[in-house]
């Protein structure tokens, strides 16, 4: 078997549904040629900058613009004017894509992003590119960019995105409901005394994990100090790739009786999710599925418009988190929650309840039946 896993480097959600999706592959099917590449990796660096760049640029600076574009591009239909421009575009850009695709000549293809198959979206209509080909919807939302009709199946998080995507022309037949791909470390089971003890940790205080996505995005400096500001903690901060956060960290000023620790960028999050009693983190699709399989309560901070906002919203009805509107409020949200454990113990069983720790297997699975 060949199994190409493609994703993008628009946000670090896609590729880490594609790195679980591949691990997942490789324990289900041991002997076969599995590869997980990035469609970015593939255009020019111009392109490549201004795709995955805006989108980032965007949520830092102007969150309330991308909110208005991703809901307007959610409703209006490009003409089709529009729609023969940017397939011209994509044959010039993407064709060194296209052609390591058909040199790799898969048994089926997993897109984590709906770029991929917007690319060969015209090739298949035309009787060409015939791989069975899964898009894996990475968000608890499901924008219009999302409705692949050439695709021969779509996996989403939640069954009201399966009854969103079916009035939008896709046959339900072809939907199915697994979760969002997350990695394997999530899916084990820890010694949350031991990991405790081997960072440090003490067992009277309560522990919060304050995160703001792989590159440390998000005013994470004004989140770790709202924590610190409230009630007794032990504050694990994760800076990620931002060196200049970390350091900031590192120098940042602790009030008696509480604890930081902060990180760079990590591989064992799944470990400190586990020595957790709550965590306070942007609402990316990938985050917020760690936590619901972790059964981490959340308090999911100033979600951007879009997607991250929907994805707060199945949270708060998940029950499994809570959201707050800048410091003062997360300040009152954190005291609320530490001060009553039995309601921080409910919003962990309706975060278990939620999660889908089985997703990547699930997806993989179909490969052997496309």
């Amino acid at each position: 078997m060949r199994l190409l896993i493609i994703s993008a480097s628009a946000g670090a959600g896609h590729a880490r549904a594609g790195s679980a999706l591949a691990e997942a592959a490789r324990l289900r099917f041991p002997e076969a040629t599995i590869e997980h590449v990035d469609v970015l990796d593939f255009t020019g660096r111009a392109y490549k900058k201004a795709y995955a760049g805006s989108f980032l640029q965007m949520v830092n600076h102007a969150p309330s613009l991308w909110g208005y574009l991703y809901e307007k591009s959610d409703r209006r239909k490009e003409s089709v004017v529009e729609q023969k421009l940017i397939r011209f575009f994509d044959k010039l850009e993407f064709a060194p894509f296209r052609r390591f695709v058909r040199g790799f000549a898969p048994d089926a293809v997993l897109a984590t992003h709906f770029l991929p198959p917007q690319v060969f979206a015209s090739s298949r209509r035309k009787g060409r590119d015939t791989f069975p080909l899964g898009v894996v919807v990475t968000d608890f939302d499901v924008h219009a960019y999302w409705v692949q009709p050439t695709a021969d199946r779509i996996f989403v998080a939640s069954d009201e995105l399966r009854a969103m995507l079916a009035p939008r022309g896709v046959d339900p037949s072809r939907i199915s409901v697994t979760g969002i791909p997350i990695s394997q470390a999530f899916v084990k089971t820890y010694d949350r005394a031991a990991l405790r003890q081997k960072l440090g940790l003490t067992a009277d205080a309560p522990v919060v994990l304050v995160m703001g996505g792989g590159a440390g995005v998000g005013a994470m400096e004004e989140a770790v100090q709202a924590v610190l500001a409230g009630p007794p903690v032990q504050a694990l901060a994760i800076a990620g790739k931002n060196a200049e956060l970390l350091e900031s960290l590192s120098r940042m000023k602790v009030p008696a009786g509480s604890k930081l620790v902060p990180f760079g960028f990590v591989d064992t999050i799944a470990e400190l999710m586990a020595v957790s009693d709550l965590a306070v983190t942007k609402s990316g699709g990938l985050t917020t599925s760690e936590c619901l399989a972790m059964g981490l309560p959340m308090i999911v901070r100033d979600p951007i418009p879009g997607q991250e906002e929907r994805n707060c919203d199945f949270l708060l009805e998940a029950g499994a988190g809570v959201k707050a509107h800048g410091e003062a409020s997360l300040r009152f949200k954190l005291k609320t929650l530490v001060a009553d454990r039995e309601k921080l113990a409910r919003m962990a069983a309706s975060a278990r309840a939620a999660g889908r720790p089985e997703a990547a297997a699930r997806i993989v699975e179909w490969v052997e039946k496309p």
